[in-house]
């Protein structure tokens, strides 16, 4: 067993070195890996800055706060928060109290004796705790609708992992409980009560009150019996175990697992549901560094860090900035927080594109840091999301981890873009709130230069036409177009066309024209047309049409189109 737990802490140690290693040197910015060399020293002169300074009082704080008392997280949601309390409170204080074996549990509580109360009533106590917060998390995932709160196998491999221990620990405790092999070691080992005459009447206290399955003795249970076992126990046992109804759960659970055990063979199975407890414990040891419950130590990692900092002022030192970043993704526990109040739902559940959720974004996000592949369509769907993101910071304001979202999806996106296919959704009025973003301005007028010529090249323009020729109807998801006697009074009450001087210019196409186009059947002018992109989706030109041409929800439609047609042409 101790080769086991020291392997386990060795590959514990080895990949909490790797993730530390990964904090210094990956980015999701290839421009930003230039600053790696001057990482490491950057966080050692930030984090001596901090111990050495008054600002470890701000430090001291953030602990408390919100590391230990997850105050981000209570002020959003009280359910999330008792879960969190109840499955991190329940198993350090299990860890403290018996995990880390005698030694440390000891330091921590001078008269510490496993078997003696209060220790097993709160051994009971913590795990039960942990299995209520285990339930709140798994309820929460099954029942959120619409499903915005993601679940992958690894998220499912944790909880599991977490049950498994508390569950595992439960069962072998109701075992040894109502073991016959455990109960006599007990008494020659601790008692030295080996003659018949003694081992028999506390053999019947024992199975009357303390829940041993004997083969020996049978109900009904003689009285007499049952109390000198009992004086023997006082004598014998008492002062170093409690009474096994102290462990209120395992003690109820021993009159099930007990005769399942017994008739399996009490020994071999108390044996073996030990070994069964220890996999676990040091499988979840070894597999901590390398799985989402890594943020057990990254996220009160970056908790402090931004206490410090604080969580929107960018670092002083870009390097430091860049390890503040790694460590918050991280620090992500899919926990879907962020999913749940994103501003851009509403085209989550019209696309169903994952990648809209601030969630799954960091998932991927996480790969392309660790420079893992990631294919084409993984890419372009996580580009498109990044996208049609609002930047409206929603997801950083709920992150119980304390991550600054929209400073890492504002940077990725414009770096898929530098590198990648332009997003054809950067035409549509998705651009406005990201031109207010000041960091990127330069980038996003290339990005969106470079599309407008991929569009300008696609489509055939009506400056361009040499001929017009007379075509069937086309779809546009309504015939109403068919209605148009050529008033133009969607011309002149749109408040684009009047925004310019030179509209046709500027438009390419105005409203009435573009109805017009569709009614001689040539669509592909209209969709090359810069109308449709500029349309501020008012609706005036549709509530004062005399005839009801339904012309925004035609533009919409015209939009798609276009967009449909260059991405099937890319693909």
């Amino acid at each position: 067993m101790k080769v086991l737990v020291g392997l386990s802490l060795l590959v514990f140690l080895v990949g909490v070195s790797y993730r530390l290693y990964g904090w210094l040197t990956q980015t999701v910015l290839t421009t930003d890996r230039t600053a790696s060399p001057g990482r490491l020293p950057s966080a050692l002169k930030g984090l001596m800055g901090t111990v050495f300074s008054g600002e470890l009082l701000t430090l001291v704080k953030t602990f408390f706060t919100d590391v230990l008392f997850q105050k981000r997280l209570l002020s959003k949601s009280a359910l999330r928060w008792a879960a969190h309390s109840l499955i991190f409170f329940g198993f350090i204080a299990l860890l403290l109290m018996h995990g880390l074996g005698t030694g440390v549990s000891e330091f921590f509580f001078s008269d510490y004796l496993s078997t003696m109360q209060p220790y097993l009533s709160l051994r009971n106590l913590f795990g039960l705790m942990v299995l209520v917060g285990l339930g709140i998390a798994i309820y929460r995932r099954l029942t959120d609708k619409p499903q915005r709160v993601k679940s992958y196998a690894s998220d499912w491999l944790a909880i599991a992992m977490v049950g498994a221990i508390i569950l595992s620990g439960m069962v072998l405790e109701s075992s040894k409980i109502s073991s016959y092999s455990a109960f006599t070691t007990m008494a020659e080992d601790y008692g030295d009560i080996t003659e018949p005459d003694e081992l028999m009447p506390l053999e019947t206290y024992w199975a009357a009150e303390h829940g041993l399955i004997s083969p020996n003795i049978a109900k009904p249970y003689d009285p007499a019996l049952i109390e000198e076992g009992r004086e023997i126990a006082g004598d014998a046992c008492m002062e170093c175990h409690a009474p096994a109804q102290s462990a209120f759960i395992s003690y109820s659970l021993a009159k099930v697992v007990g005769p399942i055990v017994s008739g399996l063979g009490d020994e071999g199975m108390v044996n073996f549901l030990f070994y069964l407890h220890i996999i676990f414990c040091v499988g979840l040891l070894a597999w901590l560094p390398f799985s989402k419950m890594f943020h057990v130590i990254a996220t009160p990692t970056s908790l402090l860090i931004n206490g410090v900092m604080g969580f929107k002022e960018p670092a002083k030192d870009p390097a430091n900035e860049l390890n503040r970043r790694m460590i918050g993704l991280s620090a992500c526990t899919h926990c879907g927080s962020c999913s749940e109040l994103c501003s851009s739902l509403m085209f989550y559940e019209s696309f169903q594109n994952d990648f809209i959720l601030p969630s799954e974004k960091v998932q991927i996000l996480k790969k392309v840091a660790a420079g893992q592949n990631v294919d084409d369509q993984t890419l372009a769907n996580l580009q498109k999301g990044l996208y049609i993101c609002t930047s409206c910071d929603r997801c950083s304001e709920v992150c119980p981890s304390g991550i600054n979202l929209r400073e890492l999806f504002i940077s990725s996106r414009y770096q898929l873009l530098s590198q990648g296919i332009p997003e054809t959704s950067m035409l549509s009025h998705f651009s406005f709130p990201l031109s207010l973003t000041r960091n990127f301005i330069d980038d996003h007028k290339n990005a969106l230069k470079k599309l407008e010529k991929i569009f300008k090249e696609s489509f055939t323009r009506l400056k361009d036409l040499t001929s017009v020729t007379v075509s069937d109807p086309v779809q546009v998801g309504t015939t109403s177009y068919q209605s148009c006697y050529s008033c133009q009074r969607c011309t002149n009450i749109c408040p684009v066309v009047r925004l310019y001087d030179d509209p046709e210019a500027e438009l390419d196409m105005l409203p009435h024209q573009i109805i017009f186009s569709l009614g001689i059947g040539n669509k592909e002018i209209a969709m090359g047309s810069q109308m449709i992109w500029s349309c501020s989706t008012c609706y005036l030109c549709q509530e004062h049409c005399p005839n009801k041409v339904e012309l925004t929800d035609i533009f919409y439609n015209l939009k798609n189109a276009a967009i449909k047609q260059i991405e099937g042409g890319r693909a």
